[in-house]
């Protein structure tokens, strides 16, 4: 599999994404399902687990944008079909999206963002393609629903509640940092830092 580096992605990006386009992503990431406890309570002293330890390993299909369309018109569009869908003319609301909360796009690209020296993928679920999720412990698959874990496990996170969606659009931020490899453009890349 041919390497990419985190600025030949950025560039690959900014020179071939025009309007929407699929992308798959394998990704590691650190665990967001658990929390830590204290003291006692503390899971790595409870049941000897270290939540720190965790990776999360998604692979994900989603789109990205180049500008012609964004997270606005995807929402709006969603709620255009949804109304369609139970037999409307029109969706009964318009969407209107807020600023971004952190980064920068960059060259304003809606699918590249830069943070505190870090790059950043910006991709749109799209409903039919869930990600698929597994988690390793140092190397061994592990069970987050399993029951040992019901203390320490968070809320679970409501995405685009506040889109007026019945199935939202969900929005997601990959640091390069966490991209291992990529299919964008029909060719799939592993993903590598820039060298030194």
């Amino acid at each position: 599999m041919e390497k990419i580096t985190h600025t030949q992605l950025e560039d690959l990006i900014l020179d071939k994404l025009n309007g929407a386009s699929f992308v798959s992503l394998r990704s590691e990431t650190k665990q967001t399902t658990l929390n830590k406890g204290r003291g006692a309570n503390a899971m790595v002293e409870a049941i000897g687990v270290n939540p720190d330890s965790i990776v999360k390993h998604t692979d994900l299909v989603g789109l990205i944008s180049g500008g012609k369309v964004g997270y606005q018109d995807f929402v709006n569009n969603r709620l255009l079909k949804e109304a369609v869908a139970k037999g409307k003319d029109k969706a009964q609301l318009t969407f209107e999206a807020g600023e971004r909360k952190w980064g920068e796009h960059y060259k304003n690209s809606p699918a590249l963002v830069h943070y505190k020296g870090s790059k950043y993928l910006v991709m749109y679920c799209v409903a039919n393609n869930v990600p698929k999720v597994k988690h390793t412990y140092h190397g061994d698959i592990i069970d987050l629903t399993e029951a040992r874990f019901d203390a320490y496990r968070k809320p679970e996170r409501k995405d685009g509640q506040n889109q007026g969606t019945e199935n939202p659009i969900v929005v997601r931020d990959y640091k390069f940092d966490n991209i291992k490899e990529i299919t964008i453009f029909k060719k799939t890349y592993r993903v590598v830092p820039d060298p030194a």
